[in-house]
Parts: C-alpha cells; sequence; structure tokens
C-alpha cells in the first residue's frame, strides 16, 4: 500500500514538473518574439512621427529606363550602368570634372557584342548633358585629332576604334575594344539606332557663325565651360584656331548678360595676364578700350563691345594678332546691330 501511495505520489511530481516546464517554455518564447516586435508608439517615435500621426506610403522607385537600346544582330555582354553627378568619377575617374562643369546630369554606360566582329565588343557611353550646347561643350573638348567625318548625329566622327557624335543634349562615344573593320559597321548601325530610338529637335550652336571665316581651321570651335585659359571667370567661351602664314592662333568670345560685364570680365582678364608677367604693348589698333598684353613670347588682345567679350591669343607677333582682333571687331560689331 505505502509502495503504491509512493508510486502516484512520484507520477504527480512527474506531471507537475512537466507542466511548469512547458509553462516556462511558453514564457521564454514570449520574451524572445517580444524582442523583435516593437509597438506601434515605438515605431513611430523612432520615425520621428508624432504618436497616432498616420503614415503616409512611400511609392516604390521605379528603375531607370535605359538610354541604350541594343538594335538587332547586337546583344548585352554587359547591363547598363547608370551614373549621376556624384558617382560620375567611379567611372571616369579624371575627367569628370569637365562634365560636371558644363551642366552633367546621368550616363548611361553598355558594353555590347556581335557575332560579326569576332571577340572585338564594343562600349557605349551615352552623356546625357541637358542642352545642345552643353552636350556640344564636351564634344569640343574631347574632340580627337585623328578624326574622320562621319554623316552621323551632329558634328559626328570617327577614330580608327570609335565613333564621337552629339545629338541634341547627348554627347555619345561609341568605343571599340580593338582597333578593327569587323566592329566599325556594328558600330555605326548602333549610333543610328540610338538617334532613332531618341527623337529630338536639331538645335544649331548660332554662335559658331560669329567666327570670320578667313583663315579658319575647320573643325576647330569649340566651346569652354569654365576656367577658360586658367582663369576662373571665364566661362562659356566660344574658341577657333587661325591659320597666319606658318603659325596659328586662337579667337576667342563669349556673350555676356550685359555690357558692364563684358568690360569687367575683359579688365579681370586683363589684369590676370599682368599678375602672371604679362606687360602692355602698343599698338594702333582701331578698337575702342582694346588692351594688347606680351607675354611668354606671345600678344593677346583683350576688348569688349556691347555684351561681347572678345579676344585673340597665342599670336606669334603684334600684326597677326591685331589682324585677327580687328576682324573679330568687326564681326561682333555686326552681330550686335542685328
Amino acid at each position: 500500500m505505502n509502495q503504491e501511495i509512493k508510486t502516484k505520489a512520484a507520477q504527480k511530481q512527474t506531471l507537475l514538473s512537466l507542466i511548469i516546464l512547458g509553462v516556462l517554455a511558453v514564457i521564454a518564447g514570449g520574451v524572445f518574439t517580444a524582442q523583435f516586435s516593437y509597438y506601434p508608439a515605438v515605431l513611430e517615435l523612432a520615425s520621428g512621427l508624432p504618436v497616432g500621426a498616420k503614415r503616409e506610403s512611400v511609392p516604390a522607385v521605379a528603375p531607370e529606363p535605359s538610354l541604350i537600346s541594343p538594335p538587332a544582330g547586337q546583344s548585352q555582354l554587359t547591363p547598363v550602368e547608370i551614373f549621376d553627378a556624384a558617382t560620375l568619377s567611379d567611372k571616369i575617374n579624371g575627367k569628370a570634372e569637365l562634365y560636371l562643369s558644363a551642366g552633367f546630369r546621368r550616363l548611361h554606360s553598355q558594353r555590347l557584342k556581335t557575332e560579326t566582329a569576332g571577340d572585338v565588343w564594343m562600349e557605349a557611353f551615352v552623356y546625357d548633358m541637358q542642352t545642345a550646347q552643353n552636350a556640344f561643350s564636351v564634344f569640343s573638348a574631347q574632340r580627337r585629332a585623328d578624326a574622320q567625318k562621319l554623316d552621323v548625329g551632329q558634328y559626328g566622327y570617327q577614330t580608327p576604334n570609335a565613333i564621337f557624335f552629339v545629338h541634341g543634349p547627348f554627347y555619345v562615344e561609341i568605343v571599340a575594344s580593338d582597333t578593327s573593320e569587323a566592329i566599325m559597321q556594328p558600330m555605326r548601325t548602333l549610333a543610328q539606332a540610338f538617334i532613332a530610338t531618341h527623337p529630338v529637335e536639331t538645335q544649331t550652336i548660332e554662335e559658331k557663325a560669329l567666327f570670320p571665316e578667313a583663315g579658319l581651321i575647320e573643325d576647330s570651335i569649340a566651346l569652354v565651360s569654365a576656367d577658360a585659359f586658367g582663369y576662373d571667370r571665364f566661362d562659356q567661351i566660344f574658341t577657333a584656331a587661325y591659320q597666319t602664314g606658318d603659325t596659328q592662333l586662337m579667337a576667342y568670345f563669349s556673350r555676356r548678360s550685359t555690357a558692364r560685364e563684358a568690360q569687367e570680365l575683359a579688365a579681370g582678364y586683363t589684369d590676370f595676364l599682368m599678375a602672371f608677367g604679362g606687360t602692355t604693348a602698343e599698338s594702333d589698333q582701331p578698337i575702342p578700350a582694346s588692351k594688347m598684353i606680351h607675354i611668354l613670347d606671345t600678344y593677346e588682345v583683350v576688348f569688349s563691345h556691347g555684351p561681347y567679350l572678345v579676344g585673340v591669343r597665342e599670336a606669334a607677333d603684334k600684326q597677326s594678332a591685331q589682324e585677327l582682333a580687328v576682324q573679330m571687331f568687326n564681326r561682333i560689331k555686326e552681330a550686335h546691330r542685328e
């Protein structure tokens, strides 16, 4: 009898222990779960919202559509890469400032291949520069010496392994991994496909017509967006190279917002040249308020007319500097009357 009582007592103790262990397990599980579950008020405070305030839903950001669409016969070798002003230097380290100073918005780049070119692939770089003038600025700064004109886009040309052109606000480069005739036609096809899929209104850079034609070196006109000639106040400066005998020199101009601004820039640049060793050179040029400066064995002429800042630089002698300056003055004077 005693043994039976002892057995029943032991069973009760075992059952009670199991119940207690089960309760403890449930409590432990609740504590564990609570570590990762915050009250709504806590979440609201953490987000900076007042307790009880209604949280607005945040729409999902759709991926930016690619500017590059491979035509038939070409396939993607890599995914499209997209760069903005903060990340551009990751792609073109050392050149980013040129684009940033000219109004850069974004870059899309992608490598493509075609069976007809074997192991040679190409990479497209599409720079969205926001305006046609900005696109022309970086295009002219990157123009290659071994260029061959190409009837693609605006100002199009090719080199032995690349194609370059402007299309509205876009500056486009298509560069092959190696020099190969087999890749040139696919690159032209890609360029034409880009133009076809991005219709834009062709915009003419009217300022180019302000350079006199006599002595002008073809395709030398460029636009410097910032820090032209090392002077930090010179921006949006159009330049062109001229041939005089056996030497070359440069003419430039910039249309400013007011005549006063143009005058102040001309005076400021003259002071800048003088500060770096320039000296005033006597001349009999018939241009009001113009200055001729002799610096580093060359001659420069600086003046303004109306809202135009105008100049000549890198002239080997006074005469060539003066003659080109007079041509520029007459052309700008005609344009200002218009």
